[in-house]
Parts: C-alpha cells; structure tokens; sequence
C-alpha cells in the first residue's frame, strides 16, 4: 500500500508546478494579444530635428521602389522606439512624403520592431479629392522579409496568375505557396480603419531566445493594399487613389525571460517521469522503515485434529 503522505505531497507539487504554468502563460501572453488600446499619439508628434524618417522607416510603393529615392535603407535602420504620425504638424519632417495608395496597388512602411516594447498601429484611409469612390477601403497587412518578398512576386506576376486563388490551397501548404501575415493573424481586410497590436518577444531564433547568441534587428513590412491580391476576403481596387493616416504608438514593457518558454513546455513531460520517481522513492523509504522496526514471525497453519 502506498502511503497517504507521499500521494499527497506529489499530488500537491503537481498542481502547483500546473497553476504556475498557468499564470506565467497568462503572463506571456496579455502583451500580444491586447489589441483595444487606443493609439495615444498627437498630431504633433515630430521627434525634432536631430532625427529623421529615414533613420526609422522606409516608405515605398510595390510597383515604384523606394519614394525617398534611396536604396538599401532597410539595412540600416534604427529599432524603433518613438511613437508618430504621420500628420506632421510643425514643417520638421516637411520633406517626408504623405502615405497614400494609389488605385491598384500598395504602399509599404518597412521598420524595425524590437523586443521589449508594445506596437500600437491605428491606420485610417480617406478618398482623396480625385477618388471616384465614396468610401476608401483598403487592406491592412504585416509581414516578415521574406513573406513581404512573395507578396511583391505575386503583384509583379499578376497578369498571368489572376486565376490562382489563396482559398485553394490547403491551410496546411499555404507559406509554401504564397505568402502569409506575421503570426498568420495580422491581416485586416476591406476595412477604413484598423488597430491592432503587437509586440516582438525575440528575433525568430532559437539561440537568440536562449540568450546564446546577439539578437539582429528584423525589419517588418507594414503593407497598405489597394488592388484584389490573392486572399478571398481581400478588398478590390477602390477605383481611386487614397490617403492613408498612420499613427503608432510604442510603450515600453517588461517581458518574462525568453527561457520561460521552455520551461513551461517541458514542465508537463518532466511531471510524468519526476512524480512517478517521488512515489517509488516514497513507497521504498517507507517499506525500509517497516523493516528497522524489528523481526516478526509469521504464525504457521496448525493442523486442527
């Protein structure tokens, strides 16, 4: 018989070791995934004069390049770690371009998000004075280098390939045929106004997250899409330029260790091997204590005459 102490004291490590989990993945977890704050980003927010946009962003269109007439700026960029919008108020960014999206096409931001810090992204379009439409709506989309290098394949190749449809290819295959938004969710569709958040916990690699080796700046793509990409629920050409207003708010957090992680995956599977050991070892323990009480003899079976 197993005694009751040893059940009960592993019983009770076990649901500590589980509601520890459960916290700390609660923990993990309300940084990414709060999206109602509101942008709190004034008009006027010019860092001054000893800064510029192309230190932190790079503004281009699908189909043009780079409209500060650079190259290679991507490489160099600052992680940023200011919020802005882009309604310059007092003339200090006068040469940064306005963002807008021309009819049947795309207008990127391409920036540097670092851990350590909260996205706000609030993202409105207007119909410019020369739309025919009425109403602007755009799609919103985020995406990794790579992933933003499809989507420009797909834009560039379109002519030929107006028949192949996103909604056809199994979920499953889909990053191996087009491409996809960061963490699969950062798509914001047939909308006039967007707001979302995000945060980056580190740069993808697994060394990098144990601490073993330098973390590199990962640019992302903020994608404004005006014309009908491959995604079913995508909005179509809006038959007219548009203006687009950018507000992005960065606080500041303090994320748990990147070993945290592991330490919860692993938790569950090393509970199935550590608890079983604890109650051998109890049962053991137990059984020796019995044995240094001394020697008792076992009665024999008389034969009743």
């Amino acid at each position: 018989m197993i005694p009751k102490l040893a059940l009960n004291n592993c019983g009770s490590g076990a649901t500590i070791v589980l509601v520890i989990a459960i916290i700390s993945t609660s923990l993990v977890s309300m940084p990414t995934t709060s999206a109602s704050s509101s942008c709190d980003v004034p008009a006027s927010s010019d860092w001054g004069s000893d800064f510029s946009p192309k230190d932190y962003m790079e503004v281009s269109r699908v189909n043009e390049g780079d409209l500060f007439g650079d190259s290679g700026l991507q490489s160099s960029l600052y992680p940023l770690d200011k919020g802005f919008s882009t309604e310059w108020s007092d003339g200090t960014w006068g040469s940064f371009p306005g963002v807008a999206v021309l009819n049947d096409s795309a207008t990127t931001l391409s920036m540097v998000l670092e851990p350590g810090h909260l996205y706000t992204f609030c993202i409105e379009f207007g119909s410019s004075s020369s739309s025919a439409s009425s109403e602007a709506r755009g799609d919103i989309y985020l995406m990794t280098e790579q992933n933003y290098g499809m989507y420009v394949f797909e834009y560039e190749s379109r002519e030929w390939s107006d028949e192949f449809r996103l909604d056809w290819v199994p979920v499953e295959y889909r990053d191996f045929s087009t491409w996809i938004t960061f963490r699969d969710s950062h798509a914001y569709e047939s909308i006039s106004y967007g707001e979302f958040s995000i945060a980056i916990d580190s740069t993808g690699s697994a060394w990098s997250a144990l601490g073993l080796q330098e973390s590199q700046n990962q640019v992302f793509h903020l994608v404004l899409d005006g014309w009908d990409n491959s995604r079913s629920g995508d909005s179509g050409a809006p038959g007219g330029d548009m203006n687009v207003e950018i507000m992005v708010d960065v606080e500041e957090r303090r994320p748990l260790p990147n070993y945290t992680a592991y330490i919860l995956i692993g938790a569950l599977p090393l509970s199935f091997i550590i608890v079983p050991f604890i109650l051998h070892s109890k049962y053991l323990s137990s059984a020796l204590d019995d044995d240094e009480q001394g020697m008792r003899e076992v009665p024999y079976l008389k034969e009743i005459g």
